[in-house]
């Protein structure tokens, strides 16, 4: 059933891919190659295989985000679905890629169209709790929703608000999840968005002013979703990243794989190709990348634009491999806890499980 949930997830891929392709001209089949490779890599990847809504529920929100443009309505049911039938965080990166949208668009008449379709879902959602929520009635669950997910969720940032000061929140990585990172871990969350920003405004002077309305909300919102993870969250729990991680990897991919506005920069390849090797699981994977790449920009320096999203796929499959080769190395460590096997919740368990 675990490896069902991943088979879950790139089938959405491939629904949505299938979507997106009627409004923009891609290369299908390596958009579902690369997108495979995308749940993998992430940190903490294994979160989909027990379902837990982070990485399914970005991925119909970016998808969403991708058809803003060419299927606003449809777009924007799918980003309050996966909002409302997924994780509420999301919110936060949707109001700020709304926003930004309409800054730079000025499209002020379609505001009450766009409330009405963005609330569809959100009225399903209250419905359901109206019929089954037993606790109370439906202003009871919102109160006690909003004191839950926002003023007693110690990631929220919410409550510190009223006794942090700055240097509180620049130092709260020392009392956080994030001194137990490894290196590779703390690249990938800390370094890769900032690369990411770096990447897509370098394509950007070589983009339409139609598809820059849809990019430049897209870096705002997730570099928005970063900057809280990092400033403003006191617990900095890793799965939270995914996020704007997911998306930002999306995003990249779905740049690659574009046929009318390929990047043909050898630049932008390169800085892409540094930021694909922070998410190698090998550091001689990552050298032996980075080598060809520059050996490539040597000696056969206008074919790279070609032949780059090619290599790309195949070391992403040796990564695959590599990370299966080490998994698969590893110790194996078997518990059996004889005074748990007739009761989890007695103290004779909770010592003989703390004492492992």
């Amino acid at each position: 059933s675990r490896f069902f949930n991943f088979i879950f997830a790139f089938l959405l891929h491939i629904i949505f891919i299938r979507e997106i392709k009627k409004h923009y001209s891609i290369n299908e089949d390596m958009l579902v190659i690369y997108s495979a490779f995308s749940l993998v890599i992430l940190p903490w990847y294994f979160g989909v295989l027990y379902s837990l809504g982070e990485v399914t529920s970005t991925i119909i929100f970016f998808y969403g985000l991708l058809l803003f443009q060419p299927r606003r309505r449809r777009s924007l049911i799918l980003l309050s679905f996966s909002i409302f039938f997924g994780k509420l965080i999301l919110l936060f990166v949707f109001v700020i890629f709304y926003l930004t949208y309409i800054f730079l668009t000025k499209e002020y008449k379609n505001l009450l169209s766009d409330i009405f379709f963005f609330f569809l879902p959100l009225i399903l959602w209250i419905s359901f709790i109206a019929i089954y929520y037993t606790k109370g009635n439906i202003f009871e669950y919102i109160y006690d929703f909003i004191y839950f997910n926002f003023i007693n969720n110690r990631s929220a940032g919410i409550k510190e608000a009223f006794s942090y000061n700055i240097l509180d929140y620049l130092l709260s990585y020392k009392n956080s999840e994030v001194v137990n990172w490894n290196l590779a871990d703390l690249l990938r969350v800390l370094v890769s968005p900032l690369i990411f920003v770096a990447i897509v405004f370098l394509y950007l002077s070589n983009t339409l002013d139609k598809f820059r309305n849809l990019i430049i909300p897209i870096v705002v919102s997730t570099t928005s979703l970063f900057l809280w993870f990092w400033i403003l969250s006191p617990t900095k729990w890793i799965r939270y990243s995914q996020h704007f991680l997911l998306i930002q990897i999306l995003f990249i991919f779905f740049l690659l794989v574009q046929k009318n506005a390929k990047i043909n920069r050898n630049v932008i390849l390169i800085i892409i190709s540094l930021y694909f090797s922070l998410f190698f699981s090998s550091s001689l994977l990552i050298l032996l990348f980075m080598v060809t790449i520059s050996v490539i920009q040597i000696f056969k320096k206008q074919q790279l634009p070609m032949l780059f999203p090619y290599l790309l796929g195949i070391v992403f499959f040796i990564n695959l491999v590599n990370s299966y080769i080490e998994l698969d190395s590893k110790t194996e460590f078997t518990f059996e806890l004889e005074t748990c096997k007739e009761t989890l919740t007695s103290r004779e368990c909770y010592q003989e499980y703390i004492s492992q």
